[in-house]
């Protein structure tokens, strides 16, 4: 009988040994224990760039979103990093670190997976503009909830054309109400062109691409050892991210998680992230959701997340925003393809000693909480900082193959097929 592991599982085997002399660097350090999410207090700003808001004009709102990605050592977890997120120059909400982790048949998930805070994000944000336009048009709407499921695809895996796509995004809104089908699809297609991160993924958006190899940017960021013993992180006395029971969703199909073949590495490799998203049902921010998201795919959590969007409402936001979510996704996402390029190079001689990420995604919305609200992802910028003491050129084609392998940040820089219905009291309406 053939020995069946998850996809990344594989690279982390490759990846023990590495990443066994990668944490003796620091062995006398004690480990720190981090929470899956964590408010912060001071925010560390990305070194490689200096964080800018957009100055929004005619009634729109601008959100700017930065992120700065690390490792974090740990010899039983390779893929197991850290970032911190923050929306630039608004106080009313604050930063936040989070932790990431793969799983894998000789590995337990301790934190969501790069594509599972990317999922979260897009159908939390989706929610959001439900939401708005619920209220905007005075609508009747008992209940209301948006499922998902993002199609992501690697092809010519441990090669020199190694790629990774999101080839489509299936989102989904069930609405319970009394009003008529022409309303809410009406509520459809508005909440749709509000969307900005459903916009970011549909037409191509400009990338600011940087690759410095060993800079001084560093800052003090250097990866360290580091565990996380729980599922439940808690932020004023509230539950925000654990583990929850698997999903059953009522209008896309899902599936038997995915298990690979050792001997048989498929091409191209297929898997997918599927999603909830509803309402936390807080009368003071109402716009908190709760969130469960999980990659299909053998020995990966299904996680119970919290995101905030109430913007404009008195009070501590409660969790982070589903754009936080949504970057900080696409950040965790390209550390992963770092962290499994480096034994493809490591294995042509060319040692990685330390890498790190950092973004701005910058979103807006026209005419914000108006009939004729827009949304859009008008630029992100992109750096990735790599040390070693291999040469530059090797060293830049690491970055670029891993640039290319990041499912998520395909998603954002080319066209990517979206397709939504919606469905009131649980019949599509055409």
């Amino acid at each position: 009988m053939k020995t069946k592991l998850s996809t990344l599982s594989i690279i982390a085997a490759l990846l023990i040994s590495v990443s066994t002399a990668y944490a003796q660097k620091d062995v006398n350090q004690s480990p720190k224990v981090y929470q899956v999410e964590t408010r912060l207090g001071n925010y560390t700003r990305p070194t490689t760039f200096t964080p800018t808001k957009a100055v929004p004009v005619n009634g729109a709102i601008s959100e700017n979103v930065a992120a700065t990605t690390q490792n974090i050592l740990n010899k039983e977890a390779p893929f197991l990093k850290k970032g911190l997120v923050k929306l630039i120059g608004e106080e009313q909400f604050s930063a936040w670190e989070l932790v990431s982790d793969e799983g894998g048949s000789a590995h337990h998930q301790t934190a969501p997976n790069p594509l599972t805070y990317y999922a979260v994000g897009a159908s939390s944000s989706l929610l959001t503009q439900v939401e708005r336009f619920i209220q905007i048009l005075d609508l009747d709407v008992e209940d209301v909830k948006v499922e998902s499921k993002i199609f992501f695809r690697w092809s010519d895996p441990m090669s020199g054309q190694w790629s990774g796509y999101t080839d489509s995004v299936i989102s989904n809104i069930l609405i319970k109400s009394s009003e008529s089908p022409e309303k809410i699809k009406m509520l459809k297609e508005k909440a749709l062109k509000a969307w900005a991160v459903g916009e970011g993924l549909a037409k191509k958006t400009t990338i600011d691409v940087g690759i410095l190899i060993n800079a001084d940017d560093w800052g003090g960021l250097h990866a360290r050892p580091g565990k996380v013993e729980s599922p439940i992180s808690v932020d004023n006395g509230r539950t925000i991210t654990t583990v929850a029971p698997d999903l059953n969703l009522k209008t896309v199909e899902v599936e038997k998680d995915l298990t690979l073949d050792m001997h048989n590495f498929p091409n191209p490799f297929i898997f997918t992230e599927i999603s909830l998203a509803e309402s936390a049902h807080d009368a003071s921010r109402p716009y908190l959701h709760k969130i469960r998201a999980k990659s299909l795919t053998e020995n990966y959590q299904t996680w119970e997340l919290y995101a905030d969007d109430s913007r404009g409402y008195e009070g501590l936001d409660n969790a982070p925003t589903s754009r936080d979510y949504f970057t900080i996704g696409t950040s965790f996402c390209l550390m992963s393809q770092l962290t499994a390029n480096r034994m493809y190079f490591q294995k042509q001689g060319i040692n990685i000693d330390d890498f790190r990420v950092e973004h701005q995604f910058n979103y807006q919305q026209d005419n914000f909480m108006t009939p004729t609200m827009t949304g859009h992802l008008d630029y992100v910028i992109t750096r990735v900082i790599v040390k070693s003491a291999a040469a530059k050129e090797a060293l830049t084609n690491y970055a670029k193959q891993a640039l290319r392998m990041c499912f998520a940040g395909e998603g954002v820089q080319n066209e990517t097929e979206m397709k939504s219905n919606i469905y009131l009291n649980g019949m599509i309406v055409k």
